[in-house]
């Protein structure tokens, strides 16, 4: 009898923890000090306690951006639909091309978005100092055709404890599981 309460006492200390959860500790997630389109520089740290989807984008892509920026859009609306949530989930958006990419490119693209929440910010800043960003990140981008850059989509679930926990690419991107994966990284004790 001893044995099967401490087992159960146990199952419920872990309940809560990212160890029993199903989205495992994939590793911390780097920080940066980048630029804000919205003027002012930009941390990953600065939002600690809160569920961030990080997502790479840059705004003369016609692959994959416009269709992770939109899918980020929609899911922005879902979270903000979601009292529970919506104060507590931030969205940053870094670009893949810092050459171009400037602060009013950025400001732009998220006007042709209709993006006007405060709860989002788009990042850039010198070409190193994104590429080192890029580089923690696990990211990349090459020359491509026309002015295009080869990359990786790929959107970042960081917890409130700064650690990554899920990584999506567009077509896992789905609405209705990743509001579900902020809500259970918020749920969780540490």
């Amino acid at each position: 009898m001893i044995t099967s309460l401490a087992v159960i006492a146990t199952l419920v200390t872990l309940a809560g923890s990212p160890a029993a959860s199903r989205l495992a500790v994939i590793r911390a997630a780097p920080d940066c000090a980048l630029d804000s389109a919205a003027g002012g520089a930009v941390t990953l740290h600065q939002f600690r306690g809160k569920a961030i989807f990080v997502s790479f984008i840059f705004t003369t892509c016609s692959g994959s951006c416009p269709a992770t920026t939109h899918r980020m859009a929609k899911l922005q609306e879902a979270i903000a639909h979601s009292p529970d949530l919506k104060d507590k989930v931030q969205f940053i958006s870094i670009t893949l091309d810092p050459e171009r990419d400037t602060p009013g490119r950025l400001r732009a693209y998220m006007q042709l978005y209709d993006i006007t929440t405060p709860n989002w910010c788009f990042l850039t800043g010198p070409p190193a100092t994104v590429n080192k960003t890029l580089a923690a990140w696990g990211m990349w981008a090459r020359p491509a055709a026309n002015g295009q850059l080869d990359h990786p989509s790929r959107v970042f679930l960081v917890d409130p404890h700064g650690r990554v926990r899920e990584i999506y690419n567009l077509d896992f991107l789905r609405i209705p599981w990743a509001v579900e994966d902020a809500r259970l990284v918020l749920g969780e004790k540490e």
